[in-house]
């Protein structure tokens, strides 16, 4: 079993996950510029705006949940398949 939080030593053992950068900030920062600027070796990057949400509305959030379609069309995209084994990170911390 996966546990829900890894660590190094986990993934230098799981080298066959593939490692999801999800950094997004409410301030309006961007963050596919910081997974430009620097992420971790091998990493992709999936924005919370158009990869892992459908657009925003009244009855569904900001961030309601995407067109199953849509989204596995942009996991495709990611390179992530039924079988992959995903570690999703961002920088916010605790």
């Amino acid at each position: 079993m996966i546990p829900p939080i890894v660590d190094v030593d986990w993934l230098k053992n799981h080298p066959e996950a593939v490692l999801a950068d999800v950094r997004w900030y409410l301030d309006g920062r961007s963050g596919a510029q910081a997974y430009a600027s620097g992420h971790l070796p091998g990493a992709v990057f999936l924005d919370i705006d158009t990869d892992l949400s459908a657009p925003p509305s009244a009855e569904g959030g900001r961030h309601p949940l995407p067109d199953p379609e849509d989204f596995a069309s942009a996991m495709v995209d990611a390179g992530i398949s039924d079988d992959s084994v995903v570690v999703a990170y961002d920088d916010f911390g605790g």
